[in-house]
């Protein structure tokens, strides 16, 4: 065996450690925090059992992949028109499970150091479990994180169909999938290249979101953020106080990290860009809705954050290397 196949070896092993837990986790967190019930009330809310989809918040009612996933599990394991607690609490922790095992898997394959990478990955993960009485976990927001990193380590890869196939899809559980487009620009091929694979999927992701929001709202809608409450600065005055549980945390400092990590590459830029993006999207998507940050949107990055941060590491280590002497 190869010492290459010996360290994905150490590292599928990690992965294995790592989703057991989190299934552990995810079991315990099934029903909710004690100040809501949302973790559930989402979960099963197309199935055929409890079907309230049509009461969910319309920001929610396009995000059709995780949801239609979550309600077809829900159905196959109900007995007799109900769902058993014990029952659902076993779904939603291998829903969640089965998606952070794609995510570490599709870094082992296509990442440059998996055994850096996904131990804090999870343990940036980790970091949206607190406060630990107010935790929601949505059908959307591992099945996010994976098409955001599975197009960005295609990027990285040059596979440029492949990753535009994965964006699009990725659009069906959550728009914000959609900023990963912004890296064709980060590329080598011709501008006139990079702009018809932009261009591609642009229009595919525009035409997929219309055609979603009339099916699941009535009406062809392009945004569906929750702009229906007080408009607020609310979330930069939490910026400014002062206690643990901190957005200066958010996906273990990684994302904090990585806005302030150089720019040297082209893949550095592409990154910074993506990740520029998505922060000013969320950021005027919480003033409109008049909201604060919440831990789990960010989870988008986490991958890509730590990628980035670890490429980084490796560059200063690199130039600080003492060349060997050459014997005489």
């Amino acid at each position: 065996m190869t010492n290459s196949a010996k360290i994905k070896c150490v590292v599928a092993f990690l992965a294995i450690s790592f989703c057991a837990t989190w299934a552990i986790f995810t079991h315990a967190a099934a029903h909710g925090n004690s100040h809501n019930s949302l973790t559930l009330y989402i979960f099963v809310a197309d199935s055929h059992i409890h079907g309230h989809y049509d009461k969910l918040a319309e920001v929610w009612k396009p995000r059709i992949g995780g949801n239609w996933i979550a309600a077809r599990l829900c159905d196959a394991f109900a007995t007799n028109g109900d769902l058993d607690i014990p029952v659902y609490e076993n779904i939603f922790a291998f829903y969640n499970t089965a998606w952070l095992a794609l995510i570490f898997v599709s870094i082992l394959l296509l990442a440059d150091n998996a055994l850096f990478v996904i131990p804090l990955v999870y343990a940036g993960l980790m970091y949206t479990l607190t406060p630990p009485d107010n935790i929601i976990i949505t059908p959307w927001d591992l099945p996010s994180m994976f098409f955001w990193t599975l197009a960005y380590l295609f990027w990285q890869r040059k596979y440029y169909l492949p990753m535009l196939a994965t964006i699009v899809i990725g659009t069906a559980f959550k728009e914000t999938v959609a900023v990963t487009a912004f890296l064709f620009f980060f590329t080598t091929l011709s501008w006139r290249t990079r702009g018809k694979l932009f261009g591609a999927t642009f229009v595919a992701c525009v035409l997929l979101k219309l055609w979603i929001t009339y099916a699941v709202l009535g009406h062809a809608r392009l945004f569906t953020a929750d702009a229906q409450g007080n408009m607020s600065l609310q979330v930069f005055k939490d910026l400014l106080d002062p206690h643990i549980n901190h957005f200066f945390w958010v996906n273990g400092g990684t994302f904090i990290l990585a806005l302030f990590l150089p720019m040297k590459t082209l893949e550095d830029r592409g990154t910074k860009c993506i990740l520029l993006f998505f922060l000013l999207g969320m950021t005027a998507a919480c003033i409109l809705a008049g909201t604060p940050y919440e831990f789990r949107q960010f989870l988008d990055v986490l991958p890509i954050s730590v990628i980035y941060l670890e490429r980084t590491i490796r560059g200063w280590q690199s130039n600080n290397a003492v060349p060997q002497a050459q014997p005489a």
